[in-house]
């Protein structure tokens, strides 16, 4: 890591409390870093945005930190990405404003980051030490639950606003966000993405000043970017369970009819709504299950995903020919019924048929139309590759 050069962005908005005490530790840290962490230099950069305050006036004084002005506020993360953008250093990093991070923390932070191999290192505020509010720190507890759950990629601080991570990492985390959300944005777009994140835990004190953070409404909005991230590129983690928590209900449901029908050789009129019921999850469950893999197969092409299962031809052929032989199925059963509507415009036929008859040519039909598509959507990389011969 030696000759390696390191930039800290400072975003600022409305912090006059404790810009000049944060300026103040980022600027005396800078010798204490390139001795622990091998760097030949460290920049400071703050980013006053859109302040109305004295934050700007008083950051305009540390002559050894450069500033860069949003004339109006633009928001936390694109007040960092604005910081970024500026930067020179190999290595990005950031801290809040407030005084809650100690800038002295980036040296185990860029340890991690080396030692580790990663490609990010975040810091960890959530230790018995740190000075969190509990609100927000069963919030941030949640939000690692729900990334490492659906990512597979565990992370236990995903809104930590003080992060190391190299240049070269930034084009591929982007779009992000530009409000609050920022953070938790790029750790779940870092861990869907296959990067390598690191964490070291960091001392985190009380805030200076009145915090920005509403904790209903961001978190509210960090969860709803999390799982749109993690949505788009693992689809398969939201519609896979909802598709079998569908079928296995349908499958509980239907146990006890099918036990009354193999004793008595007949269902009860009543029995209807239960079975109406069974046929509408079914149904749910494998358009759910249906749209996850095709989604998930798109997901995989966009991001060049190694090929897996759901290239395998046997998957498609067996849900055609699953398919085809479930409607036919269905046909069959009615067959008498279509002839006796068809003949009579009337219908004796008990109802049990019917039913049992549209649910097979309902599911059949989605089986079938589900391999047609996963073998067409199978051909978009050799369609890819050919337009960019």
């Amino acid at each position: 890591m030696s000759a390696k050069t390191f930039s800290i962005v400072i975003p600022a908005f409305n912090e006059e409390d404790a810009i000049a005490e944060t300026l103040k530790r980022c600027l005396v840290a800078r010798s204490a870093l390139c001795r622990q962490a091998g760097l030949s230099k460290v920049e400071v950069i703050v980013v006053d945005d859109g302040s109305v305050d004295k934050t700007r006036e008083i950051a305009s004084q540390f002559k050894d930190a450069k500033l860069v002005v949003h004339p109006i506020n633009r928001g936390y993360g694109r007040a960092l990405m604005t910081g970024f953008e500026t930067a020179a250093g190999d290595y990005l990093g950031f801290l809040d404003a407030d005084g809650t991070c100690d800038p002295e923390a980036f040296a185990p932070l860029l340890k991690a980051l080396h030692d580790g191999g990663a490609d990010m290192a975040v810091g960890n505020r959530l230790h018995s030490g740190s000075k969190m509010p509990v609100v927000r720190e069963l919030g941030n507890r949640f939000y690692a639950v729900v990334i490492s759950w659906l990512s597979g990629v565990a992370v236990a601080d995903t809104a930590s606003g003080m992060r190391v991570f190299k240049k070269e990492l930034l084009p591929r985390l982007s779009p992000l966000p530009s409000g609050l959300h920022f953070t938790p944005a790029m750790t779940a777009r870092a861990a869907c993405m296959g990067a390598k994140i690191v964490e070291a835990p960091i001392p985190y004190a009380e805030r200076q000043g009145q915090s920005k953070l509403n904790v209903v409404a961001d978190g509210l909005r960090f969860l709803s970017v999390i799982l749109g991230i993690i949505f788009a590129y693992y689809p398969l983690r939201i519609f896979g369970p909802l598709g079998i928590a569908f079928v296995l209900a349908s499958v509980g449901l239907g146990l006890w009819p099918v036990s009354y029908y193999l004793q008595n050789h007949r269902l009860e009129e009543w029995m209807i709504y239960r079975l109406l019921t069974i046929m509408t999850l079914t149904v749910c469950g494998l358009i759910a299950l249906a749209f996850g893999l095709i989604a998930q197969k798109v997901s995989d092409i966009s991001v060049n995903r190694p090929r897996g299962w759901l290239d395998a031809r046997w998957l498609r052929y067996s849900s055609i020919g699953a398919g085809c032989l479930a409607s036919l199925g269905g046909i069959a059963l009615n067959s008498r019924t279509i002839v006796e509507y068809w003949t009579t415009r009337h219908i004796q036929t008990p109802w049990v048929y019917v039913l049992t008859g549209g649910l097979c040519v309902i599911s059949g039909t989605v089986l079938a139309a589900f391999g047609v598509t996963l073998g067409l959507v199978a051909h978009l990389p050799r369609a890819f590759e050919r337009s960019g011969d």
